[in-house]
């Protein structure tokens, strides 16, 4: 049945759209089903449910943006049949063919494709992929002219019918997550980062305030699967972490005990005399490492550096299979008295909760009680960790101890002569005012250290989760989470070794040597580091070439005149030292290539 252009109508070419566009999203879903291939077997039945949902209204969502986005638009504008058909077949194409180069990419890398990937296709894949979308122009073709004629015919209104049931598929599918992610069921949350542009919703805090779970009893039910899958896969079928077995020959009855004082955000050039004594006083008589650099520009991702040693692309695997880091495995299988104390609680943002403490029962995750005034949560959490060591004197048991500050929760006043100075200027003296009411806590805790006596050296290390900048780049930049600048990206690490005399190393060091290091020098691990970590050895003394480095959705790969930034959509940007475009600056093909084998290789 044929039509003139003058009988054809907006709402024709609408219900074309919207038709055309399902279409789409069966292709769409037909291609990606190596998605799922790579994904492999739902667990548990719920998973299966779940991930049947979320595969066909995910779909369904990316075919529709098609028409609801761009067809449907213009089809109210410029009413025309060829013009509308035109695009629909073109996008249609391009959108099938970015479906079958993301499936190739992420069956090879196990992420999507970006900018950064696409960067070092070669030739052949491009010919390939011309291929593919000359061909698929050939199908979108005719699939537009079936559509085209069923929508001339049939003028019922069924099609209502099943966007309502895509409706109800896709709030049934979040519904899901959103109880799974809130009670932390990994058979659910590991499926998240198996689509592209998956993106499901999160809502745990609003179901704790409004009384509808109990955080306490899903922790509880969370440690007792966790306990139950003990022994087998638990689940971490992704990942393949460490790449072997570790094999570590120190004995238990020669470990040292361990803590680690991490404090937000303290820069190293801002510890001194004046304001830091204590922390000056420790950098004396340590390991000083001067040049060091964070695994992140955030809480989450830099503490992930930290424990894990590896980029922070792994950060929402790890934390939805909630796989805790090789070094609290070696820490709990030594029978460490293990207990980790945070000022700002364990979640949201950082949410070591379900990464680096997943395996560590609620009881022995301190946090100031409910209610404690802001200003005041330094100095209660500094309490519990003297309450809780003081039990340790005397057992035969090595510990590891957590303390996490946050300077700025401790309450400042700034004159009006500093605020009239500006932000950069206001947000520095408060800084430096946290960080000096954080070095009283640490006199406490090293005093309390030294007081407690179990038969074990203790070493103690200093450190930050990341940087802190107050516009020293010259762009407005205060704060952190926003660039990886230097000033951002730069942290303290100061090491009181027992056996070693104090000294400084100026080498360009990161987090990501952290974990290693410890395996290695404090409980004899023969493995390379390689098996667990994209770090070294500290002790090595050798320079970085480039680290990646990450905030809360984006990353980069920093070198040290040089970084490529890669943002939210794979959008990339090349900038220089000074965090700006050079046009002297050139993509390094080996580097990428190298880079993103590093971001795959503990994947299965």
């Amino acid at each position: 049945m044929s039509m003139s252009e003058s009988n054809v109508t907006r709402g024709l070419l609408i219900r074309w759209a919207v038709w055309f566009s399902l279409g789409n999203a069966v292709l769409f879903a037909l291609i990606g089903i190596r998605y799922l291939f790579v994904f492999g077997a739902p667990d548990t039945v719920l998973a299966g449910i779940y991930v049947a949902m979320t595969y066909a209204a995910h779909f369904a969502s990316l075919g529709l943006l098609l028409a609801l986005v761009l067809l449907a638009p213009i089809a109210l504008v410029l009413p025309r049949k060829d013009l509308i058909v035109g695009i629909g077949v073109l996008f249609g194409s391009l959108g099938a063919s970015l479906v079958v180069l993301d499936t190739n990419v992420f069956e090879q890398y196990r992420f999507h494709l970006s900018a950064l990937s696409v960067v070092l296709f070669d030739t052949s894949t491009w010919v390939l992929t011309a291929v593919v979308f000359i061909a698929l122009l050939g199908f979108q073709a005719m699939l537009a002219g079936s559509v085209w004629k069923f929508v001339a015919v049939n003028t019922n209104r069924r099609g209502g019918w099943l966007a309502l049931l895509l409706v109800l598929v896709w709030v049934s599918g979040q519904g899901i997550h959103i109880w799974a992610d809130a009670t932390a069921y990994t058979p659910v949350t590991r499926f998240t980062r198996t689509l592209p542009v998956y993106f499901p919703v999160k809502a745990k805090r609003r179901l704790a305030a409004l009384g509808w779970i109990d955080p306490a009893e899903v922790e509880k039910r969370r440690l007792m699967r966790q306990a139950s899958s003990a022994g087998g896969d638990r689940g971490y079928g992704q990942l393949l972490y460490p790449l072997h077995p570790l094999q570590c020959s120190v004995p238990d009855d020669e470990l040292p005990n361990i803590a680690i004082i991490l404090i937000d955000a303290l820069r190293p050039d801002k510890i001194g005399v004046v304001t830091t004594p204590a922390i000056q006083n420790f950098a004396a008589r340590s390991q000083q490492f001067t040049n060091h650099y964070s695994g992140g520009n955030s809480s989450r991702m830099g503490i992930f550096s930290l424990f894990y040693g590896l980029p922070s692309t792994y950060w929402q695997n790890f934390y939805d299979l909630q796989h805790q880091p090789v070094l609290l495995e070696e820490l709990l299988g030594r029978d460490y008295e293990v207990a980790a104390f945070s000022s700002v609680g364990f979640g949201s943002p950082a949410q070591i909760d379900r990464t680096i403490f997943s395996a560590v029962g609620p009881e022995r995750r301190h946090v100031p009680v409910t209610g404690t005034p802001r200003g005041e949560k330094n100095p209660a959490m500094t309490k519990m960790w003297r309450d809780w060591l003081s039990m340790q004197s005397g057992s035969k048991r090595p510990y590891f101890g957590f303390l996490y500050y946050d300077p700025d929760s401790t309450a400042t006043e700034v004159s009006a002569a500093i605020v009239a100075k500006g932000e950069a200027a206001t947000s520095a003296a408060r800084y430096m005012q946290g960080i000096a009411a954080i070095d009283a806590e640490v006199t406490d805790v090293l005093a309390s250290i030294e007081a407690v006596d179990n038969g074990r050296e203790t070493l103690v290390i200093i450190t930050s989760d990341h940087g802190y900048e107050f516009d020293e780049l010259g762009l407005g930049y205060i704060g952190h989470a926003s660039n990886f600048g230097p000033w951002q990206l730069r942290s303290t690490l100061l090491i009181a070794w027992p056996g070693r005399e104090p000294h400084t190393y100026t080498h360009r060091s990161a987090h990501q040597d952290l974990p290693g290091t410890l395996l290695q020098e404090v409980f004899g691990c023969s493995n390379e580091i390689s098996d667990y970590s994209s770090g070294g050895n500290l002790f090595a003394a050798e320079d970085w070439s480039w680290i990646i480095s990450g905030s809360y959705t984006s990353h980069a790969i920093v070198e040290p005149d040089q970084l490529l930034v890669t943002y939210p959509g794979g959008f990339i940007e090349l900038l220089g030292p000074d965090y700006r475009p050079d046009k002297n600056l050139k993509l390094k093909p080996a580097l990428l290539e190298s880079a993103m084998q590093e971001m795959k290789r503990f994947y299965r």
